[in-house]
């Protein structure tokens, strides 16, 4: 995390405490010669539009009293979204039941990724319930073998 990231994040943390919200990320990346500055935040049921903007202003407020960012940037406040990666083991538990997209490092069952319902995590390993071809197959993934985890639509 860069001075800028660091900084930010301080600021975003205060902002999202008043607001009851949590910060999530914060990143300052280029994107197609712009500076971007992203501040990923949540709450337990997910972030409204109001919250949104609320504390999109609050931390633009503050950037713009303590004016560190030497370049020209975009602040740009969002959610996790609704297929959010799952990082915290906290979270991890709290999918358990949901629909689920993991990511592997090494093929199981000839796939690199499964969609389905986590059944369990116990720190180790995920319980996953999946369809192959329409039949319906269980396995533990050991935690080792996951590159990401993230919620997914089931279409």
């Amino acid at each position: 995390m860069n001075e800028i990231e660091k900084r930010t994040q301080t600021i975003a943390i205060e902002c999202a405490k008043e607001l009851n919200l949590e910060i999530i990320e914060v990143s300052y990346v280029k994107e197609y010669g712009t500076n971007i500055l992203r501040v990923i935040a949540d709450t337990p049921n997910g972030l409204t539009v109001d919250e949104c903007s609320a504390l999109n202003e609050k931390i633009l407020d503050a950037l713009d009293k303590e004016d560190f960012i030497p370049d020209d940037y975009y602040l740009e406040v969002s959610s996790p979204g609704i297929e959010k990666e799952l990082k915290k083991e906290e979270e991890i538990i709290q999918a358990i039941g949901e629909y689920i997209c993991i990511s592997l490092n090494d093929k199981f069952d000839n796939m690199n990724e499964i969609y389905g319902y986590l059944d369990d995590y116990d720190g180790s390993y995920y319980s996953i319930s999946y369809l192959v071809k329409g039949r319906k197959k269980k396995a533990k993934i050991e935690k080792s073998n996951v590159n990401k985890i993230r919620l997914a639509v089931k279409f």
